[in-house]
């Protein structure tokens, strides 16, 4: 068969003519990190353009909360109560940048937004289900070695019973045999063997530890008899949520406030969108602004950067295929709680960073990355990624989510109970705006214009529910507002 040609690379800065937009304008719906990057980038490329963001702040999903900060929801209002302190905040939304995410690392190499380490998968961290090993948390680096001991020692055994010789030659027996000893490893004859990969007896809490002695093997059957066990070693085997990954010092909203500052100039601030028009020559947004004045604005492109929960609320001229899609469109349920606490998982686990799983409804807490050993840190005390699970926390108050999950972090670490304090949540099906955690649907009309207006944002991208894809998509958009004036000269 012939070779397919090469794929194309996604549309990106440096595609463009630089003098494309001169004496043209857009209007950008929306200064999340999709409409800070069009403004940005737009603006190189000689567009006027305007943007309009119906909160006070921009960043959208970007959100870190800190002391004194309000978070507010359709229902509720809660203020955080965290101390004052540099390493004290709550990033509720984006929270990881994966590696290999260039373009949004490369803004933050632009506008010198310094990046440290997030750890997404530290080995000294537990996995936890209260129906599984008497509910005890398990030490995640003890149930990975345990199966690839297992898995290792099966194989072998094929191997050395002639199952396999089909498929291997005696030169890759040999081999295979090497590379799985030490894999999983195993001893001499090939059989599942204790070691140090499993850590040892006691070593989940200090003044407990036998570091002389091994730890005994459990059988790969018991290991295999629950979904939640095999789900959460492959997890950080996904390209986008490596062991190792980035976050931005202070908090993520540093990546968005630096984009504000590059764009503010262009931003109008509580501007509600409250209709989008096509005209004969591009676009007209009407908007009310804080005091209840409405305003509109005509330009020769629109670029609607707003979650499609949101953009169904507002009347407009969009085409049928595309009002359909917009109507249609999923959204995750995420919740997110915080807690100030000392930091006991240091002192008395010995756990730095990363994230500890349980098959209860919380699903994670996560241990801060930053500031290790000081006095107090922010745990996320739960992560649930939505489902009926945050569909049920969705519908609590903030001080019955605040509950719920104490008690159910307290099955892991019982210090939640009394150490945990000044409990914060975001149900992001409920924040005003947004109504909604990360798209879920496939798009497709909505990766077309509708003749002068485009779409943009993190659901209309390959990656949903990443900033990256946020900028991706933010590309695609202006892309095609380029490509339309380099076809109308």
């Amino acid at each position: 068969a012939p070779t397919p040609p090469p794929r194309a690379a996604s549309p990106r800065p440096g595609d463009w003519p630089t003098d494309v937009g001169n004496g043209r304008s857009a209007l950008i719906l929306g200064a999340g990190i999709a409409g800070l990057v069009a403004a940005i980038e737009m603006r190189k490329l000689g567009y006027a353009c305007t943007v309009l963001e119906a909160q006070a702040t921009a960043g959208g999903r970007v959100r870190t909360v800190r002391s004194g900060d309000v978070v507010r929801e359709t229902d509720s209002t809660q203020v955080c109560q965290f101390d004052i302190d540099d390493n004290l905040y709550f990033n509720a939304g984006p929270s990881r940048i994966p590696q290999h995410h260039e373009f949004i690392v490369g803004y933050c190499r632009e506008y010198g937004v310094a990046l440290e380490t997030f750890i997404n998968d530290n080995r000294g961290a537990w996995l936890h289900s209260p129906s599984q090993f008497s509910g005890a948390p398990q030490v995640a680096r003890r149930l990975i070695a345990e199966t690839r001991s297992g898995i290792s020692a099966l194989l072998s055994t094929a191997i050395n019973q002639n199952a396999l010789d089909q498929e291997l030659t005696a030169a890759d027996r040999a081999n295979v045999l090497t590379l799985l000893r030490e894999y999983g490893a195993l001893a001499s004859d090939g059989s599942a063997n204790p070691t140090s990969r499993a850590g040892f007896p006691g070593q989940e809490s200090v003044g407990s530890r036998q570091r002389d002695a091994v730890l005994s093997l459990r059988d790969l059957t018991e290991l295999a008899s629950s979904v939640f066990w095999e789900q959460r070693l492959s997890f950080t085997h996904g390209l986008n949520q490596q062991p190792t990954m980035l976050q931005p010092v202070g908090g993520m909203d540093r990546i968005t406030n630096a984009l504000e500052s590059v764009a503010s100039a262009d931003i109008v601030y509580e501007a509600r969108v409250t209709e989008i028009r096509k005209t004969a020559n591009g676009a007209r947004v009407v908007y009310s602004d804080s005091s209840g004045g409405s305003t509109a604005l005509d330009a020769d492109h629109c670029v609607v950067a707003l979650p499609a929960t949101v953009l169904a609320g507002i009347p407009n001229d969009f085409s049928t295929a595309h009002q359909a899609e917009i109507a249609g469109f999923q959204y995750s349920s995420p919740v997110r709680l915080a807690f100030q606490a000392p930091r006991f998982w240091e002192e008395n686990h010995s756990i730095f960073g990363g994230i500890s799983w349980t098959d209860q409804e919380i699903t994670q807490i996560w241990y801060p990355n930053h500031g290790f050993q000081s006095a107090n840190g922010i745990l996320l005390g739960a992560y649930i990624f939505g489902g009926s699970a945050g569909q049920t926390f969705t519908a609590l108050s903030p001080q019955q989510r605040i509950d719920r999950a104490r008690a159910q972090a307290s099955n892991v670490h019982p210090e939640f109970n009394t150490l945990a304090q000044h409990g914060i949540s975001v149900a992001w099906n409920k924040v005003p705006f947004q109504l909604g955690g990360w798209g879920i649907s496939t798009p497709s009309t909505l990766l077309q214009a509708d003749d002068a207006i485009v779409f943009a944002g993190e659901h209309l991208s390959t990656l949903q529910g990443w900033q990256e894809g946020a900028v991706v998509s933010a590309y695609a958009a202006i892309d095609q507002v380029v490509q339309r004036d380099l076809a109308t000269p």
